[in-house]
């Protein structure tokens, strides 16, 4: 018998393909490897953390859990994960340069951002019934359930946040030096969920 979490967690690390497919009215998942992750942290009520994001136009959450967008194009989300920080996920572009740059250390006083892309692992899962997948992974009630919305979770033992960019979208991220054990666990998952549910064609 072929062993599916093994491959599974080979291509998820080696290759950008999509390793789980979305098929057969299922969902599915694929490492984004292009996305960058830039940390801002900010002294409560910054206006130099809130500028630097408008200029670029990045919206401010306002509240934890929130999930702001890039403006004109909507290829990045500004995730509010606590009072003083915020993480932004996207695909790189200028923005990202000209937020890094305004608020590089030393530049602000009461602001900094920086770019943790290099130690982290965006992956995308996609399709219809994305939350029994969640489901599977971590505490339903940490399931960022509508669009706008994000959460920090623990997967199995490892800390991920989840960042609800639709309702048949969501981004998962977590540490790269993990980033086969993530895909193990989706794989897993993603046969408990659904392995018994026939698929429609």
């Amino acid at each position: 018998m072929v062993d599916t979490l093994a491959i599974g967690a080979n291509t998820f690390a080696q290759d950008r393909t999509p390793w789980l497919p979305r098929a057969g009215g299922l969902p599915g998942c694929r490492r984004v490897e292009a996305m960058h992750v830039v940390t801002v942290r900010h002294r409560a009520g910054s206006e130099l953390a809130r500028d630097a994001l408008a200029v670029h136009g990045l919206e401010w959450p306002e509240a934890t859990g929130d999930v702001g967008k890039a403006q004109p194009e909507d290829t990045m989300r500004v995730v509010r994960l606590q009072p003083e920080e915020l993480v932004v996920v996207g695909a790189h572009s200028p923005a990202i340069d000209g937020l890094l740059a305004a608020l590089s250390p030393g530049r602000a006083a009461d602001a900094v951002a920086i770019d943790v892309s290099d130690g982290a692992a965006v992956v995308e899962l996609e399709g219809p019934s994305l939350d029994p997948w969640l489901a599977h992974l971590v505490d339903a009630l940490a399931i960022p359930r509508h669009p706008g919305r994000a959460t920090r979770a623990r997967m199995a033992d490892i800390a991920v946040m989840l960042v609800r960019v639709d309702e048949e979208r969501l981004w998962l991220v977590a540490d790269r030096s993990l980033a086969s054990y993530v895909a193990n666990w989706l794989t897993f998952a993603h046969q408990g969920a659904f392995e018994s549910r026939p698929s429609r064609p």
